[in-house]
């Protein structure tokens, strides 16, 4: 049954005339006839009585007038929050990132962007594993490196470089480090270090496994002398006190970037605004 032919009944009532209601729809009084004279069909009752003085309603008319109301009001009940959820939606944005990019340039990018845009309210999610985010809908957008964007739509916007962490002093004689020469200490070993793939394990003489996603706490452990690591530039910039950086050689970079569900800036003017921002800004 269709709200709309409720809603002309409704009117054709209020108005007790077809024309001024037909007005009302923007509806020939003849077109306007004929959809409630379908509708009368279609439910099998004859609901007006019409004279060339206006429109009643017949008996039959007059007890399903209440379950008209009704059901135009329940509609009515069902856009207001429909609304609500869309303009929820829209301006609201719920951001995951590691630490090491919230300490960075996404701290700025997101400063410039509440400024120009004051009426999205933005939600940010610093957590160690951002895989699966997207998919299980705990986040809008996710800024990363490329390994956890899965099948959604990546922009890459930066080159992060790895470097070795030493305590002062451990490594001397060297400006930069190869993979090998790093086997020789002992190496602390985090589970979301950007160069976990890059070492073989067993060649290492010692190694402490550090659960703790901190990046802080590492840098730390190795300020104490307990070892060396590899971290992101990202993680070391404004951190690096107390201990010594190492480039690698050959380089080696993660890239950094942002990603969202395909189509979702569709459904979610925040997020189309953010993502149009971010690209205004990166040209």
């Amino acid at each position: 049954m269709e709200t709309f032919k409720i809603k002309a009944v409704l009117a054709a009532v209020e108005y007790k005339s077809l024309s001024r209601a037909a007005e009302a729809y923007s509806y020939t009084p003849s077109a306007f006839s004929h959809m409630l004279s379908s509708f009368e069909d279609e439910l099998g009752v004859r609901l007006f009585n019409r004279s060339s003085s206006g429109v009643t309603l017949t008996e039959e008319g007059k007890k399903l007038y209440p379950q008209f109301l009704e059901l135009a009001e329940s509609e009515k009940k069902l856009d207001a929050v429909l609304k609500e959820m869309s303009d929820r939606h829209n301006n609201q944005l719920r951001i995951g990132t590691y630490s090491s990019i919230s300490r960075g340039f996404l701290s700025e990018l997101i400063g410039s962007f509440s400024k120009k845009n004051p009426d999205i309210k933005l939600y940010i999610s610093v957590v160690d594993n951002l895989f699966g985010w997207l998919e299980e809908d705990r986040a809008d957008i996710i800024f990363a490196d490329s390994e956890v964007v899965g099948d959604n739509e990546w922009i890459p916007l930066m080159e992060d470089q790895c470097s070795a962490v030493a305590p002062i002093g451990m490594i001397k004689g060297r400006t930069v480090v190869t993979r090998e020469e790093l086997y020789s200490y002992p190496h602390i070993l985090m589970e979301s270090e950007c160069m976990k793939d890059y070492f073989d394990e067993s060649k290492f003489k010692e190694v402490i496994h550090l659960t703790s996603e901190d990046d802080l706490s590492v840098i730390n452990m190795v300020r104490q002398g307990l070892g060396i690591t590899v971290l992101s530039d990202l993680v070391l910039k404004d951190n690096a006190n107390g201990v010594t950086v190492f480039p690698l050689e050959p380089k080696v970079t993660r890239t950094i970037g942002f990603a969202y569900k395909k189509k979702a800036k569709q459904s979610s003017s925040a997020l189309a605004r953010f993502v149009r921002y971010i690209k205004e800004e990166n040209q």
